[in-house]
């Protein structure tokens, strides 16, 4: 996602950067971090940072880079849609390309219960393309093995599903890449209480 054809990395750290700045959560939980991306942008106002991977060497990877460098940092090794995550509740997530792969009611349910009163849920949804891959051609072919778990979600049936686990739709907006891929960022609020 870090090739210059690509831009994702990028992208996805700058959006994780803008919500950062934008809601100055003191706690938050980063799904699906992989390797950390965005990480090195977290500001020290952020007291305690959650990172979630369903992968362990992607854990293992992010724990290597930050762990030391930022603080109240932990980890944990998590499929989001199968049992209950295991941290207390925080005031941002940030999930990124996770909801294409996993169950939304399970997975926003599951999210719902590790949010504080008024939480922001903040998502980057991959918006579907005539003219692009889901999954982009690189010359890592590895990845290739997830286009067939990847199912593009309409940003009208996250917010429905998302409704129905305490999410409001604050706002939505759409951002295109060089690539010609196109991406949905939407901020939801939990209720509060």
């Amino acid at each position: 996602m870090s090739l210059p054809t690509i831009a994702q990395a990028e992208m996805l750290a700058a959006q994780f950067s803008n919500a950062l700045l934008q809601f100055s959560p003191e706690s938050v939980a980063v799904i699906g971090c992989a390797g950390g991306n965005g990480f090195d942008r977290i500001p020290s106002t952020t007291k305690r940072v959650i990172g979630v991977d369903i992968n362990p060497s992607y854990i293992a990877s992010a724990s290597s880079r930050y762990l030391g460098r930022i603080a109240g940092l932990e980890f944990h090794v998590a499929d989001i849609q199968a049992c209950p995550l295991q941290f207390d509740p925080v005031e941002l997530i940030y999930a990124a390309l996770v909801f294409e792969y996993v169950s939304l009611p399970a997975a926003l349910g599951n999210l719902s219960r590790v949010c504080r009163p008024g939480a922001r849920l903040v998502s980057v949804l991959q918006l579907p393309s005539a003219h692009v891959h889901g999954v982009s051609q690189s010359r890592y072919q590895s990845v290739q093995v997830l286009a067939p778990l990847m199912r593009l979600i309409p940003p009208g049936d996250l917010a429905e599903c998302a409704a129905s686990s305490g999410f409001t739709l604050e706002s939505e907006k759409t951002l295109a890449l060089e690539s010609g891929k196109e991406f949905s960022i939407q901020v939801y609020r939990h209720a509060a209480g």
